[in-house]
């Protein structure tokens, strides 16, 4: 069986087939099926028309690059921005150009010097323990496989991917805060970091799955311990053999400088096509990745420094300004908090409401997951903060992670780059004047300040991957920037995971979704993180949130509070969008945006009463 984040081609070349079928027809017409296929293979859906909307379908950001990536191979070049601007797959056929087959990408060299990246030097002025920060992903393994396989599969993985040969070096006094050096990277030639010294096999045939949890506990624990970013050691696997009859976990500890949400799909991904081979006893053939990070962050340096960017400097400091909600009477203390698994837990919303959270809503007010997702967290903020007198002038500052390969930096292709791309980005959060009785009744109050949000996350420019360039790597921006008030909320939507009882490695979300792990002796860099994912079991997609605070300003019951606030709010959504004329557009999404909000909803309310009366 294969991985669910398993990027083979078999939709592509469904799409592809479908396509050449519809050759007679017109080239919209060729257009719209193979969209359609290549939809209904990335969302894991049957019967998509071209009437249907991705993000109706459920389809995010994250998902939404492995569409443009597959229709590049097809033979169509659209955009993540196409994807999700569009409503249906008709319109989006509409914006695609048809392009030449591209050649078969040559991999990209990633040996040697990599720049800093902006994620980098917010990392290292975070200050704290540096070997230790690290993600986990467990997977299943499947019946058959030997260390030997194993072993040959991982080494596979590690000459592959450059960014898992990732060497730091660290100046005398540059462990971390302000007062060091600027970190240096490199990656180490392929070949260089041996198989052998990177995976280990622990024997549980026969132990109770409770016993397993532990040890896989205790064992992904000692992994972490072993990382070595300063030699090269950035990736650690564990192998939990559970005998020839049984479903074994594979723990992958990788260190946080080498891997991000996104970098888990590749890496699942290709172990299932690894694993392929080995079963078939044929060579294995990873795909070519046609962007190394290196390029990638190279090409962040040179952009630090364009007009295009620092023409974004008045926006944020404008969103920077003084006077947001705050948290607790005393500002926190760098380095005061660290992080601890007893100040973690995580909450989980039935699939009942997760599921019209991901396709309903959104579709309704032709938004993304993450405008919904922040439109009932601001409505929870706001009604949290106005209980404890902490509203100030009624906004909220977050910072915000995005997965940072966007596109507006440069045109390549990194939907097979492992690595940490993550942005960092400041919002302000404004749901406006509030009937809080109206909103608690599920009534147009919920609609505006979803739509008020949803505008106000459209402003942020090219989704705020300039932010991080203009803070760590331009100096005249970065003084400015650093002086002026800071987040103490942050805010991550993972994207979407598929889980399987019995799916050859497919995630176990027991162990987390591609969570940050630290490690002792790291400080919490905000006063409360937020780190969201869905995951799509048997029954439906749930989502988990997992909170965590720092005692000395918020505290363990304010944040459960708080918790629980945001899933009412977001239940508040689906019941205000399950209402007859629920939703509706915003001025972003017509291409004349000179009508306010209030002339818009007349309109769309002109029309709503000219149908009921049949004309």
């Amino acid at each position: 069986m294969t991985s669910p984040f398993d990027e083979a081609h078999a939709g592509a070349d469904a799409g592809v087939n479908a396509g050449a079928g519809a050759a007679g027809r017109n080239p919209v017409a060729r257009r719209q099926s193979v969209l359609c296929a290549l939809v209904a293979d990335v969302l894991k859906v049957s019967d998509v028309g071209a009437d249907d909307g991705f993000v109706a379908l459920g389809g995010d950001s994250i998902i939404a690059m492995q569409l443009v990536s597959r229709a590049r191979k097809a033979g169509l070049r659209i955009t993540v921005g196409d994807v999700l601007a569009h409503r249906d797959i008709a319109a989006l056929a509409e914006s695609a150009t048809e392009v030449h087959r591209e050649p078969a990408p040559v991999a990209d060299s990633g040996v040697g010097p990599v720049a800093t990246t902006p994620i980098t030097r917010w990392f290292q002025e975070r200050g704290g323990g540096v070997d230790t920060y690290h993600q986990l992903a467990v997977l299943r393994t499947p019946l058959g496989l030997t260390q030997a396989h194993l072993h040959a599969m991982t080494q596979v993985l590690l000459d592959h991917h450059d960014v898992l040969r990732l060497r730091l070096s660290v100046p005398e006094g540059g462990d971390g805060g302000d007062g060091g050096q600027e970190w240096a990277l490199d990656v180490l030639p392929t070949g260089a970091i041996d198989a052998a010294s990177a995976l280990r096999r622990i024997d549980v045939a026969g132990l109770p799955d409770a016993d397993v949890a532990a040890l896989v506990r205790r064992e992904s624990d000692a992994a972490r311990d072993r990382l070595r970013p300063r030699e090269g050691k950035v990736f650690q696997a564990v192998w939990f053999d559970a005998g020839p009859d049984r479903q074994g976990l594979l723990a992958l500890v990788v260190h946080h400088l080498a891997v991000d949400s996104i970098s888990w799909r590749v890496l699942a991904a290709d172990l299932a096509t690894a694993w392929r081979a080995v079963d078939a006893g044929t060579v294995i053939a990873l795909e070519p990745v046609p962007t190394s990070f290196r390029r990638w962050s190279r090409l962040l340096g040179e952009q630090a420094h364009a007009p295009a960017a620092v023409a974004e400097l008045p926006y944020w400091l404008a969103e920077l300004r003084p006077g947001a909600a705050r948290f607790g009477d005393l500002p926190r203390v760098p380095g005061q908090d660290l992080e601890s698994r007893d100040r973690r837990f995580t909450e989980s919303l039935p699939a009942e409401f997760t599921r019209e959270l991901l396709t309903s809503v959104p579709a309704a007010f032709n938004a993304g997951v993450n405008d919904v997702l922040l439109a009932a967290l601001a409505l929870a903020l706001g009604d949290w903060h106005r209980a404890r007198g902490t509203a100030g002038d009624g906004t909220s500052l977050l910072h915000l992670e995005g997965h940072g390969r966007e596109s507006a930096l440069a045109d390549v292709d990194l939907s097979r780059t492992v690595g940490w791309f993550t942005s960092l980005f400041p919002v302000r959060l404004d749901p406006g004047e509030l009937d809080w009785a109206e909103v608690r009744a599920a009534g147009p109050a919920v609609g505006s300040a979803v739509k008020r949000i949803k505008e106000q996350l459209r402003a942020v420019p090219d989704k705020g991957v300039r932010y991080g360039l203009l803070r760590y790597l331009n100096p005249d921006t970065g003084a400015p920037l650093a002086q002026a008030a800071q987040p103490e909320f942050v805010f991550n939507y993972l994207g979407r995971f598929e889980a399987s009882d019995t799916a050859d490695w497919s995630l176990v979300p027991e162990y987390g979704t591609g969570l940050d792990g630290t490690g002792p002796g790291m400080p919490m860099a905000h006063s409360i993180e937020v780190n969201a994912a869905t995951v799509d079991r048997a029954d439906g997609p749930v989502l988990d949130a997992t909170w965590s605070w720092a005692d000395s300003v918020v505290s363990e019951a304010d944040t459960r509070e708080l918790a629980r606030t945001w899933f009412s709010m977001l239940r508040t959504l689906v019941a205000h969008a399950r209402e007859p004329g629920a939703g509706g557009l915003t001025p972003s999404d017509l291409t004349l945006s000179s009508l306010s909000q209030h002339e818009l909803e007349e309109i769309e309310s002109e029309l709503r009463a000219a149908r009921g009366r049949g004309l």
